[in-house]
């Protein structure tokens, strides 16, 4: 990565002045003059695209069909609940990355925890059909997958943490109260599962949007270059690159750091 960033270079500041991707630039042809717009933030975008670039098969359902489209806009919106938590333990791992010290162990733990909880209510979704918003592929598969693919990068391993050694124990269930935390026996001390496929109908989901129509598929055509390996970084586990650990300390997967 550069430094400083390309997208704080003035280039990209003018199409957008808060420095963040991704931004979309469509190039408009007119007889007389070609003009530009710039469209910022992906959900946006998405709307753009799907408005102005009329894709062949229609990715939201006709305004007629006002349950199903509005499901579909429901949970379009709800991807930015994930990608919140997911961005909070991302940015507290790099910033203290950054200033050469250490996450607290109990904050990653807590920001993992959020994760978690929003995991369990896609897991629900996930559950209930073929494709997150109902058995058609829809722009909400479009805004959900590519936080999901962006996790598994950053080495996700879709279990829960283990947390053994936390010397206050976790307050709530880490799913949001229907009880998965298991009370130790030691006062202050409490255990979450570590269960592989803890959510097993989101990772069924995830594999099938990533497997559908395969090489040529959206899911893989779109995979950005070099993803074909999983990124150095473990926000999880606290480690940098190769997995080298940001320092020793307690287990957060049943493994020392």
């Amino acid at each position: 990565m550069s430094i400083p960033k390309e997208t704080r270079l003035p280039p990209f500041l003018a199409l957008n002045h808060r420095g963040k991707t991704p931004v979309f630039v469509d190039i408009i042809p007119s007889p007389d003059v070609t003009s530009t717009v710039n469209i910022n933030e992906s959900l946006a975008i998405l709307y753009y695209l799907e408005t102005y670039h009329k894709p062949e098969m229609p990715l939201l359902p006709p305004i007629s069909h006002r349950a199903a489209r509005a499901l579909v806009l429901s949970r379009i919106q709800e991807t930015e609940n994930l990608h919140y938590a997911y961005d909070a333990l991302e940015e507290a791992h790099f910033t203290a990355l950054a200033s050469e010290v250490s996450l607290p162990d109990t904050e990653r733990l807590q920001l993992i925890r959020d994760v978690c909880t929003e995991l369990d209510f896609w897991e629900v979704y996930a559950a209930r059909s073929t494709f997150i918003s109902g058995d058609e592929f829809t722009l909400a598969d479009c805004a959900l997958f590519p936080i999901l693919a962006y996790m598994v990068h950053r080495k996700f391993e879709w279990r829960r943490p283990v947390c053994d050694s936390w010397p206050n124990g976790p307050s709530t269930s880490v799913n949001g109260g229907v009880g998965n935390d298991v009370k130790g026996k030691g006062k202050g001390k409490a255990k979450e599962t570590d269960e592989v496929d803890a959510w097993p109908n989101l990772k069924a989901y995830f594999e099938r949007v990533w497997n559908r129509n395969g090489e040529n598929g959206c899911a893989q055509k779109a995979q950005p270059a070099g993803w074909n390996r999983r990124g150095k970084a473990n926000v999880w586990k606290g480690t940098k690159g190769n997995s080298k650990p940001l320092r020793q300390g307690v287990s957060i997967y049943g493994k020392e750091l």
